[in-house]
């Protein structure tokens, strides 16, 4: 008995493993791991390169802003915070991304 009560424990505990593995590839996987708190979609990798490059993800995220706003923000950083320019396309790009995830009405706020 005691023979059956280890080959169990031992499959569970080779299972448990293997799922874990499997949590942790799926995990690295999955598209919020390539860009932290930013809902995946255009302008994202973008976004995330240039905002991530300074500060966390989280708070681009939790933000609330207009196109217009953001772009006053954007211009903020590089005259009061020496951030360097961003060229087009990418500016724009990344103004798009941010007015439609993380506009007024903030739709991808992020969840604790």
């Amino acid at each position: 008995m005691v023979k059956h009560v280890f080959t169990g424990l031992a499959a569970a505990l080779l299972l448990s493993g293997s799922n874990m593995v499997l949590a942790k590839e799926d995990a690295q996987t999955a598209p919020e791991a390539e860009f932290g708190a930013l809902v995946t979609a255009a302008g994202a990798e973008e976004t995330y390169a240039y905002c991530a490059a300074c500060h966390s993800e989280r708070l681009v995220a939790q933000q609330g802003l207009t196109r217009t706003r953001w772009a006053e923000l954007v211009d903020w950083m590089v005259d009061e915070q020496g951030m360097s320019e961003i060229d087009e396309p990418d500016l724009g790009g990344i103004l798009d991304y941010l007015a439609l995830n993380y506009g007024p009405d903030r739709p991808n706020f992020p969840k604790p």
